[in-house]
């Protein structure tokens, strides 16, 4: 290709681009220019009309804005009766709570108290009972030990002069046996028996006991009074031991009695608190659901 057309033709490309760019820029600024035209024109005609528009809606906004502050105005009037009707229904229904909680609490503590005064009568009552009962107990018990002594001390004089006579009985039993077995240990003389008239001569007389034999049998008499003794204080332990069982037992009975009143009162006093703890609660329920 020959280098002078080449050049020729670049210069010739060249320049045309340059005459678009400016034909291109002049069409821009004359658009620019028709636009800026328009917005004048706009903007005259604008400050023309607003006034005109103005005078026309001046009327309507007025209206619009004197209905608006009219209800407005209601609307502020509604709401301050409103409130002022339930700042007094507040007020009214807190005096009506407060004064049935007053009635209430005044029932509550008359009932209490009602409830306490015949606890403390039915305890005074319990007490009064039981302290009569321990009495007649006690009496009774004293009644039983005061028997059971003079019963013990008759029993003991008995047994004393029991004692004294079987001891009399065989001091006598003794001697007489004693003094039997002598006068058969010594052999008679005929002296003693013989008469004046009566022939002169001896006689024998034969004994079948000895003295062995006259000392077993007041062995064997005193050995039965100290038997017979024996068995009677034994008898008379024996009931002296019974009396005191039977003391104990009252005893005992007193005790578990006392003991068994005392816990009918504490039950009768915690079951009338927890009835009245019940009707306070079911009265307090209704006059919640009354109101």
């Amino acid at each position: 290709m020959n280098p002078a057309a080449l050049s020729t033709a670049i210069s010739a490309t060249s320049a045309l681009v340059e005459r678009l760019k400016e034909r291109r820029d002049e069409k821009a600024r004359e658009a620019y220019s028709v636009l800026e035209t328009a917005a004048a024109r706009m903007e005259e005609r604008d400050g023309e009309w607003f006034p005109e528009a103005r005078r026309e809606a001046g009327a309507v906004t007025k209206a619009a804005h004197a209905r608006l502050e009219r209800t407005l105005e209601q609307l502020k009037e509604r709401s301050e009766e409103a409130t002022e009707k339930l700042s007094a229904a507040a007020s009214e229904a807190q005096d009506k709570a407060s004064k049935q909680w007053e009635k209430t609490q005044k029932q509550a503590e008359k009932k209490a108290s009602k409830a306490r005064k015949q606890a403390k009568k039915k305890a005074s009552k319990a007490e009064k009972k039981a302290q009569k009962q321990s009495a007649q107990l006690q009496k009774k018990a004293r009644r039983i030990s005061g028997k059971d002594k003079k019963k013990g001390s008759k029993i003991w004089l008995i047994s004393a002069l029991v004692a004294a006579i079987a001891a009399i009985g065989g001091g006598i039993y003794y001697f007489f046996t004693q003094k039997k077995e002598k006068e058969s240990t010594v052999p008679p003389r005929v002296e003693d028996f013989s008469s004046p008239s009566a022939p002169q001569g001896s006689t024998l007389v034969y004994t079948s006991t000895t003295e062995d034999d006259a000392k077993k049998e007041s062995d064997l008499a005193e050995e039965g009074v100290v038997e017979r003794d024996e068995e009677l204080l034994g008898s008379l332990d024996e009931q002296l031991a019974k009396h005191r069982e039977e003391e104990t037992a009252i005893q005992d009975a007193v005790e578990t009695e006392i003991e068994v009143s005392n816990a009918d009162k504490k039950d009768a006093d915690t079951s009338r608190i927890t009835d009245d703890h019940e009707s306070e609660g079911k009265h307090r329920l209704q006059t919640e659901d009354e109101n």
